[in-house]
């Protein structure tokens, strides 16, 4: 660390600091650009600001000493963030649950729940510990919401989702401990959800016809407690439609047997889709063949692995082929 003229100087070089700095000096009063281009030009920022101040030498270098520890008292360290940043369903999970959810504040601990719509009743509430409850207890305080921190609005992957994740926890106003919690929290819920059981195991990330089906499908159910809610989703493109739907069904916050149950049927309405579509152009035709003829189309049928159905056409286009001849 350096110094000028006695007082020492905060040092550019990581903007996550720097940023953090710049809101301990707002909630002090400080009238400060809304942004800077690099993280040198806000500590020059910084650094004029104190130096202007109606101080000692000695008083502003315990200033700037006090604004760093402050600042850096703040931010969680990057290893924190690391059992979700190269993992993409995990990183929707984390994103989602903040963008999604509010949080007590401290001094309780950081539990999620659905932002009120109103101080008695909130349909979406729910408290496992009190399943009757139809609102939060007045006397408990939220922190500060993904929107009231003005965090981007449906990032467009997976790398926006953790930078916006990581600016979360810096920006909401609560101590680290608080901050620690919740991450304790996400990784908590998110352990489960990776040792349980792939709900989606015939859904490819890439297959654009399964992937639109499934929207579609999980668009067109209600809004309710039953289904997974994805109407604040927006995604781009196929295989952001795919995490989103992993997101979706990661965070709804029901039972297991919900979850169970609806996986079994998007997975059977899928299996069906599936069959309707292979019965496209096709027409059922009954016919009764004698015992022997049937051993025999079966036989061949085996021989040439093909269902009965198809080795039928075979044979048909084969002698309807010598006809035409």
């Amino acid at each position: 660390m350096t110094k000028f003229k006695g007082v020492s100087q905060i040092e550019g070089k990581e903007r996550r600091f720097i940023e953090s700095c710049f809101r301990v000096l707002q909630r002090e009063g400080e009238q400060l650009p809304n942004s800077f281009e690099t993280p040198i030009e806000g500590a020059k920022i910084i650094n004029q600001i104190i130096a202007s101040r109606e101080a000692s030498s000695e008083e502003k270098d315990q200033m700037a000493l006090s604004l760093i520890d402050e600042a850096k008292q703040e931010l969680l360290p990057l290893e924190e963030f690391n059992w979700f940043k190269d993992d993409e369903r995990a990183c929707y999970f984390v994103w989602a649950s903040i963008y999604l959810n509010s949080y007590y504040s401290a001094p309780n601990h950081p539990t999620a729940a659905p932002q009120p719509q109103s101080p008695t009743y909130d349909p979406y509430y729910y408290d496992p510990s009190n399943p009757t409850a139809t609102a939060p207890p007045p006397t408990l305080q939220y922190a500060l919401s993904y929107f009231q921190l003005g965090l981007k609005n449906n990032p467009s992957n997976s790398m926006e989702r953790f930078n916006e994740a990581v600016k979360y926890f810096d920006r909401v106003r609560q101590h680290k401990q608080w901050k620690l919690d919740l991450m304790t929290h996400l990784k908590g819920v998110w352990g489960h959800i990776f040792s349980s059981r792939k709900p989606f195991s015939w859904l490819e990330k890439d297959n654009d016809e399964q992937c639109r089906w499934a929207w579609e499908y999980m668009r067109k159910i209600d809004f309710n407690r039953s289904k997974p809610t994805i109407y604040k989703f927006s995604p781009t493109n196929t295989a952001e439609v795919y995490l989103t739907i992993y997101a979706a069904y990661d965070t709804w916050r029901t039972t297991t047997e919900a979850k169970r149950l609806f996986s079994i049927e998007f997975n059977k309405a899928w299996q069906q889709k599936k069959l309707r579509d292979s019965r496209q152009g096709k027409k059922a035709c009954s016919i009764v063949l004698h015992e022997d003829a049937k051993l025999k189309l079966d036989e061949l049928a085996k021989a040439r692995n093909v269902t009965l159905g198809h080795l039928v056409e075979q044979l048909i286009e084969k002698e309807h082929a010598k006809q035409l001849d």
